[in-house]
């Protein structure tokens, strides 16, 4: 009997979060598997850690998409938090109204989700389940694991830290400051919402601020990143205005 209730939730957990037929996720580095995990690392004293996806609507027809979101395990007195179009509290979990996206049209700027570590240790998961209003199924869902340390962004590159991007909004330049680990290469790059690479800047151990022209890009929304051996590490918005 326990067999055959094992059996069934499986089978209806596998059908909960199976693979959309209608839908897809991506970042500012690309495609995103469905039901993969995202990591995002911050420092416990940072005032957000912020998460973003864009969904894709793969079909030729428009979709109403709501948001649920699950949470898997958290650090006891943080809090968390999503956008769906609009900003909601903690306390709710499914966005009360859909967003349309239009037929294989990307949302690029509705989501975001947020998560403060009120000065607390560890690694919170957090799971997004995308669905096509008129039909729960069809849906696609990623985890995100917020990692918040005392130590830096992880015991690798504890001593690769990037500040938040200064001015920004941005116009002609960008500023940041850095401390980077002698032994690691690292570089920030600049990407669009899709996700295509308009700036990278090599970062020197040496040095700790950099200063990257952007005058010569539209304006708009952004996202630069700290890159580390190759690997991105921190992810967050960059807002360009002229």
């Amino acid at each position: 009997m326990k067999k055959t209730i094992l059996f069934i939730f499986f089978t209806l957990s596998i059908f909960s979060y199976g693979y959309s037929q209608s839908l897809a996720l991506a970042d500012s580095s690309g495609p995103v598997a469905n039901n993969s995990t995202r990591t995002f690392h911050g420092h416990v004293n940072d005032a957000e850690l912020l998460s973003y996806m864009f969904v894709k609507n793969t079909t030729s027809a428009t979709i109403g998409v709501k948001v649920k979101k699950v949470e898997l395990s958290l650090i006891s007195g943080s809090v968390n938090s999503f956008c769906w179009g609009l900003c909601f509290p903690p306390s709710v979990y499914v966005s009360p109204d859909p967003v349309d996206i239009n037929a294989h049209a990307t949302d690029s700027a509705d989501f975001a989700g947020h998560y403060t570590p009120n000065g607390f240790e560890g690694i919170s998961n957090i799971r997004y389940v995308f669905f096509n209003q008129a039909n729960s199924a069809d849906s696609v869902c990623v985890n995100i694991a917020y990692d918040a340390l005392y130590e830096g962004i992880s015991d690798q590159t504890a001593k690769n830290i990037l500040s938040g991007a200064y001015p920004n909004p941005a116009n002609n330049t960008v500023n940041f400051e850095y401390s980077l680990n002698s032994e690691n290469e690292g570089s920030v790059v600049i990407r669009t919402l899709p996700g295509t690479m308009v700036k990278k800047s090599d970062l020197k151990s040496s040095e700790n601020k950099v200063s990257v022209f952007t005058g010569d890009l539209p304006a708009g929304i952004y996202f630069y990143s700290l890159e580390i051996d190759g690997k991105s590490l921190i992810t967050r918005k960059l807002i360009i205005m002229h």
